[in-house]
C-alpha cells in the first residue's frame, strides 16, 4: 500500500530520464553524423558510395553511381538522413515530455496544441526542420556541395513523412489498445 503512494508521489520517472538520455544521444551523434557527411567532398563521397555498393553487389563491380547526378539516389539520401533524424528528435521530444508529471506540457496553464502527441510532433518538426536549414548552409562552404532549396524540400519531405507514419501508428496503438487520446480543451 505505502508503495502505490510513493509511485504516485514521485515527481520524476528514472525511466524516462535514462530514455531521455539516450535518445537526446542518439539524436544529437545523428545530427553528428549529418555533418559529417555533409562535409566530405562530394567527389569523395561518390568513391565512398561506390566502394559500399561494390561490396554489396561483388556480381557487378563495374557498377558506379554519382551521387551528385542521380537525382534518385540524391533524394534517397536525403529522406533518409532526416526520416533517421526526425524519429530519434520524436523519441527524445516525446521521452523529455514524460520525465516529470508536473512539469510535462499536460500540467501546462496554456494548452495551444490539443494534445501531448501534437505537442511532440509541431516541437520535432520545428526541431528538424531547423537542422536541415542549418546543414544546407554549412554546404554551401563544401567544396563539390551546393545547399539548395531543393535539398531543403527533399529533407523536409522525409521529416513530413516520418512524422505522419508516426501519427498514423500512434492512433493505430491507442485503438488496438481500446483508448482514445488525450485531448485538452
Amino acid at each position: 500500500m505505502s508503495s502505490d503512494i510513493k509511485k504516485e508521489n514521485r515527481e520524476i520517472s528514472k525511466k524516462n530520464v535514462v530514455l531521455t538520455i539516450v535518445f537526446w544521444a542518439l539524436t544529437l551523434a545523428w545530427i553528428l553524423v549529418i555533418f559529417m557527411l555533409s562535409n566530405i567532398p562530394l567527389t569523395e563521397a561518390n568513391e565512398n558510395l561506390n566502394a559500399l555498393i561494390t561490396s554489396f553487389r561483388r556480381e557487378i563491380p563495374s557498377y558506379t553511381l554519382d551521387v551528385a547526378t542521380n537525382p534518385v539516389i540524391n533524394t534517397i539520401v536525403h529522406v533518409f538522413e532526416f526520416g533517421l533524424l526526425t524519429v530519434f528528435a520524436y523519441l527524445a521530444i516525446s521521452s523529455t515530455n514524460k520525465i516529470s508529471v508536473k512539469t510535462s506540457y499536460a500540467e501546462s496553464p496554456m494548452k495551444i496544441l490539443k494534445s501531448d502527441n501534437e505537442m511532440n510532433i509541431i516541437f520535432t518538426l520545428w526541431f528538424t526542420i531547423l537542422n536541415a536549414i542549418f546543414d544546407e548552409y554549412h554546404q554551401l562552404f563544401v567544396e563539390g556541395h551546393d545547399g539548395g532549396v531543393i535539398d531543403l524540400c527533399k529533407d523536409i519531405i522525409g521529416i513530413i513523412f516520418i512524422l505522419l507514419w508516426i501519427r498514423v501508428i500512434f492512433s493505430i496503438s491507442l485503438k488496438v489498445r481500446g483508448k482514445k487520446e488525450i485531448r485538452y480543451t
